[in-house]
Order: C-alpha cells, then structure tokens, then sequence
C-alpha cells in the first residue's frame, strides 16, 4: 500500500516510506489543516488506501460518551433534561474533554460508529455525521408504503460498509403495529439507504417478524459486512442474534448462548443482554445474577464460546459497552459510568455521572460524507 502512495508525495523513496507512516499516526484536525501544503500532500489524504491506513492504526480509539442529566437552571424550568456529549481523546480515559455538538445533533439518537461515522436519528429525522471532520449530511426521508390498518410502531437502524461495493449502507427496519388485530404486525418492511446515490431502496418481500419485539434500539454492530442486533423473543432470556448481510441484503437468525433462566424478585423473567465487538468477535455480555455478576460469550467457529466471567459484586451495574481487552463499560446503581478491568478485578470511576448513558467506540477518520465529494 505505501508503494501505492509514494508517487503522490514526491520526496523518494525512503522519505516517502517515512513521511507516510508520519502523517497516517497524526490526528485529523492535523491532516486538515495540511492539506494546503502541497498538492500532493492534498492528494495524499484523500487517497482511499492512506485514508484507511490512518483509520485502522492500534492507537485510533477514542470514547464517546452521551450523558442525559438534570437541568437546575431555574431559569428554565421547561427545559428539564439535557443531552450532552463527551469525548475522550485517548485510550487511557485521562483527559476528559466536552465537546459540543450541533444543535440538530443533540436530541437525536446516536448509531455506529461504522469507520468514523455516526448516524443520529430521531423519528424520520436521520444525519450522518464524521466527527472528526465535523462533516454531516442530511439523509432524505425514507417513505414506508405499509399494509392496510397499519401503522409504525419503532424503528431499527444498522449501519455498515458493502466489502463489495466499498459503499457505506444504513439499514432500516420498521416493526409495525396492526390496528384490526391489536397486535405487532407479522412482517416487517426493510428498506436500505445507499450512501453514493443518497437514496433509499425498497427490499423486496418482507420480512417476517415471527416471535420477535422490536424496539427503538441503536444496540447492534457491525462487522465485516453484517449488521447484528439482539432480538428478544416472549422470554427475555431467550435472546436470538439477527444478522443482515450488506452484500446480499438478507436476514438470518443465529441463535444465542444456552444460558440458565433468570427470576426476578416479583417472579417475572429477567435477563440483560449486550452486543458488542471484542477481540475482533461478535460478543455478548450477559447478567447472570441480576446486574451483581457477567458472562462474556464470543462467537468462534459458529459456536458461542463462554470466554470469561466476571463479579459478583456487591453493588448492582448494567453492562454499556466493551473497550480494550478485558475492560468493560459499566453503569453503576447510583448511574455513575466507571470501567470495570477483569484481568486485575478493579472497577475505575471515570467521574461521570447522569440519568443514562450511551457508549460509541470512535475511530478517527478521513472519510467524507458530503454528498458532492463521494
């Protein structure tokens, strides 16, 4: 790949070689603001290999972290919650920095990140956003042509890369409610949005629904070239994975882990799942006594591999999100966000409170998503 690049820079070969591995370990703002030193160098970061070079190196992680919390400010009683966003710049969680978002952003629910870009969605409302480059673009509204005496009941999104076409998709999955029956409806209208024609397309058929409930959840991932959720069935515990190839635009079922049925104290079952991506793995964080303990299952060879467990603990914690290895994302009872290290059983408080959380693992990226530079 540096062979690919050096005719672009222009200073040899051994300089080349070095000056490429320079500019692919600096952040983005940096690389922005070099682009005017030369044409080459201007070339050179809009080059697709150096543009995934930079974005797949070890030390690109970053944590984003939205918090909703309280507004005291008596001067506006209306406005009583606030949504905000925070970023760490690093891996090590030392620096916390804030950082702002448009206003548009703010109340929008965020999904991804898929190679640096967030997708932020609030009803039909859907904007796709780099952070790193402070790019958005606004998605047109997707019109749903939905079966007699029915309605939309949620939506599910995933977002994802086509290995085939290297053309970023965003799926749509609408789970309907059917007003004669007063029930969900059997099947499920999908629809996939194409980041280079900036347009929405209809799949054909529908699919079929059967014992699963949707909700408005941004819990799914994805993972080289499928989009992954946690569907629930009747029993919460009976948790199934639904995977979209963004090849060949289809679904299929893969069921979870065997693991024992959880009762809560009123007599109803419980169970609280997580997906994530660990050690390259699709995984799964399960709760196995009712937020005091956790089992990590990973997926290897098409079987679920019971990996690690974790706790108990005295408090009670919900699992958010997976980080380096053998570190998790916790919220605590009193909805504190600390990071839990399994390897030397030590919970971290990363001084972050509120009244929920979400967690996006960000990587740095080049990548565009201004519709006239794609």
């Amino acid at each position: 790949m540096e062979r690919n690049l050096t005719a672009m820079t222009g200073y040899g070969d051994l300089s080349d070689d070095l000056l490429i591995e320079t500019l692919s370990r600096l952040p983005v703002k940096s690389l922005m603001r070099f682009r005017c030193v030369s044409k080459s160098w201007f070339s050179l970061v809009k080059d697709p290999n150096f543009i995934y070079k930079h974005l797949n190196r070890d030390d690109n992680m970053r944590l984003l972290v939205r918090i909703t919390y309280e507004n005291y400010d008596v001067a506006d009683p209306f406005n009583d919650l606030i949504t905000c966003f925070f970023l760490l710049p690093d891996k090590t969680l030392t620096d916390l920095h804030f950082q702002d978002l448009e206003a548009e952003m703010k109340d929008h629910n965020p999904l991804g990140p898929c190679d640096g870009i967030f997708c932020f969605f609030e009803n039909t409302n859907i904007n796709l956003w780099n952070v790193s480059m402070n790019e958005y673009r606004v998605v047109p509204k997707h019109k749903a042509h939905l079966p007699c005496d029915t309605s939309i009941y949620c939506r599910n999104f995933g977002l994802g890369l086509d290995p085939m076409t290297n053309d970023f998709k965003m799926v749509l999955i609408l789970t309907l409610y059917d007003s004669k029956r007063l029930s969900v409806h059997d099947f499920l209208p999908v629809a996939v949005y194409s980041f280079s024609t900036n347009s929405w397309r209809d799949v054909e058929g529908l699919f079929q629904m059967g014992h699963y409930y949707g909700s408005n959840s941004t819990d799914n991932v994805y993972l080289n070239g499928f989009c992954y959720w946690v569907a629930s069935g009747h029993n919460s515990y009976d948790a199934s994975i639904l995977s979209f190839s963004m090849i060949d635009e289809v679904f299929e079922e893969i069921k979870g882990p065997n693991v024992p049925q959880i009762t809560a104290y009123d007599g109803s079952d419980v169970a609280s799942w997580g997906i994530g991506i660990y050690d390259g793995c699709l995984s799964l964080i399960y709760s196995e006594e009712s937020g005091h303990a956790f089992s990590l299952w990973m997926m290897k060879g098409g079987f679920w591999i019971k990996h690690l467990t974790f706790g108990p603990f005295v408090e009670t914690y919900q699992p958010l999100g997976f980080w380096r290895k053998g570190e998790f994302f916790l919220e605590s009872s009193n909805n504190r966000l600390v990071l839990y290290d399994s390897r030397y059983q030590e919970i971290r408080d990363l001084g972050i409170t509120g009244l929920w959380f979400s967690i996006n693992i960000l990587k740095e990226s080049l990548i565009t998503v201004r519709q006239h530079n794609m």
